[in-house]
């Protein structure tokens, strides 16, 4: 437990979190322009995503490419556990697919590899370096893979190989200090902290990345870091605490506003979620193929391509 002023004396903010960029877009092979399906009706149609995205920050980045359409394919474990509730609401939009390390079934992942052109996980990185999965591994031989990686504290520095979640970068960075005291933290009223904001992030980063493989071609390393994020939110500003307990819910205009729903029947029942709550007028929203999927019920490979008129 920390307070700000405290993180902000760590090596870790000093050498990582202080120079690190919220996305981090970094091109780490060269090759061919990769163009964007021409007549596409949504901005990732045609984009295949591979992921082994779990709990929120993860998942998140799969739920985002699949609301713009891009095909995701989540993959498991077959030991793999997952809490239901984040389930439920962190895997929306996406197939879900059983796949062991070894084996058939690692031949298996390694074509999904090579056919993807997303690559996401939020896995601890001694785990992906353990199985052949970091972004140097995968990307060779690609013809131009984005490979995404949620990380707690950075990639580099004391802390790097440090597991956790947006909680332990809340701990840290002193959020939990701010709602309460260093003697009595407090969480925040609203759960999760940053994991959402991680996954757009993510998102954001995997757009450009895949724009920039579009023009000029290569392969793509993007990094979204959970501290990094919980110091950016403290960076915007923090309300007088006294002010904020007395002012919020007090009226209409300082209430928490219901978000938007829709209803879908799906394999595991009727499921009620949030939509986005961003609304373009030129694109279609909601999910239209796959809503909530049990895990591991779909098999392990690409749907087809949309076939576009030449």
């Amino acid at each position: 437990m920390r307070s700000t002023e405290e993180s902000f004396q760590e090596q870790q903010y000093q050498h990582v979190l202080q120079h690190m960029p919220l996305i981090s877009v970094e091109k780490i092979a060269d090759g061919d322009p990769q163009p964007l399906a021409a007549g596409a009706s949504t901005p990732l149609e045609d984009i295949r995503a591979l992921g082994m995205g779990h709990v929120i920050a993860g998942s998140g980045i799969g739920v985002d490419l699949a609301s713009f359409r891009a095909d995701v394919l989540n993959v498991w474990r077959p030991d793999d556990s997952e809490v239901e509730m984040f389930y439920w609401d962190t895997q929306v939009g996406m197939r879900s697919a059983y796949l062991s390390d070894t084996g058939d079934d690692r031949a298996k992942l390694d074509e999904l590899l090579r056919e993807t052109d997303v690559f996401f996980s939020n896995r601890h990185p001694a785990h992906l370096e353990q199985v052949g999965l970091t972004a140097e591994k995968v990307a060779t031989g690609h013809r131009g893979l984005i490979h995404a990686q949620v990380l707690l504290h950075g990639a580099e520095g004391p802390w790097a190989t440090r597991p956790g979640f947006d909680e332990i970068g809340a701990c840290v960075s002193g959020i939990f200090a701010l709602g309460g005291t260093l003697e009595g933290p407090r969480m925040p009223p609203l759960l999760p902290i940053v994991d959402n904001i991680v996954g757009w992030f993510g998102t954001v980063g995997i757009m450009e990345a895949l724009r920039r493989r579009a023009a000029e071609g290569g392969s793509y390393r993007v990094r979204v870091s959970l501290t990094r994020v919980c110091l950016w939110l403290i960076s915007l500003g923090i309300f007088d605490k006294e002010f904020a307990t007395t002012t919020a819910g007090s009226t209409a205009e300082h209430s928490v506003i219901p978000p938007e729903l829709f209803t879908a029947k799906t394999p595991l029942g009727t499921y009620q979620g949030m939509t986005d709550q961003i609304e373009f007028s030129s694109l279609p929203q909601g999910f239209t193929t796959t809503v909530l999927q049990p895990m591991g019920a779909d098999q392990p490979e690409w749907l087809p391509r949309v076939a576009h008129p030449a």
